[in-house]
């Protein structure tokens, strides 16, 4: 089936939600295959993805009610963001709520990069969003070693793997590696930029990017679970 055809399908579906109210059999008589469980009914997909997502929601409020026992202050900041990214249903809408969450803490920018590797390919994502990891390899070994967390100043090449000539200049960043306790097999890079060259530096406290990155690799599982390598 062309992508127009498919693309024209769920157009009309979405559009016309009493479809399957007017066509109950088909809710029994179409399945969908799936690579963990066979075959699924359209109830029983519909059901696990409730499932699913009760359990994110779980680990969401566990870690949050963790962070609010122990350290109030990264609560308080963090509790925004978590509420707005619950709201976003992809990848982009989660990139514009933390780079919008950045930006009200006076940082220049903030961005998401998915390493070629471990995703597949989405047409919906721009190359722009996309990094690869043979590229970003000279970064890790300059920069973080067996750590998970960058913090300083770039040179114009490294800046040049990651940003955008538009995103230039840029003083200073915060480089996380999200979705794994290694820094060799990470599967993105959550970037945070400043204008000031001493904004981000050595030595800073990582804390409150432990407890942001916990937050954001939940979500990225949640938009971006079905294109895992």
């Amino acid at each position: 089936m062309s992508q127009l055809n498919e693309l024209s399908i769920a157009e009309y579906l979405q559009t016309h939600p009493d479809f399957f109210q007017r066509h109950q059999h088909l809710l029994d008589d179409l399945y969908v295959v799936s690579k963990q469980q066979g075959t699924l009914s359209l109830v029983e997909v519909q059901l696990e993805r409730q499932r699913k997502r009760i359990q994110e929601l779980e680990q969401e409020l566990a870690i949050l009610a963790k962070l609010a026992n122990q350290e109030q202050e990264i609560f308080l900041a963090l509790m925004p963001l978590q509420q707005q990214l619950s709201h976003c249903k992809n990848l982009k809408q989660g990139i514009q709520a933390i780079n919008q969450w950045a930006k009200n803490w006076e940082l220049k920018q903030s961005k998401i990069l998915l390493f070629t590797d471990q995703w597949q390919k989405q047409q919906d994502l721009e190359d722009i969003h996309w990094v690869d990891r043979k590229a970003f390899e000279i970064i890790r070994l300059e920069r973080f070693g067996l750590r998970r967390f960058y913090l300083g100043e770039m040179t114009n090449r490294e800046k040049s793997l990651l940003f955008l000539p538009e995103e230039l200049p840029i003083g200073s960043v915060a480089c996380c590696l999200l979705g794994a306790e290694t820094a060799q097999n990470a599967t993105a890079l959550l970037l945070f930029t400043a204008h000031d060259s001493r904004h981000f530096h050595n030595g800073q406290n990582t804390q409150f990017l432990k407890h942001l990155v916990n937050i954001v690799e939940l979500h990225l599982l949640r938009w971006l679970a079905e294109f895992a390598v």
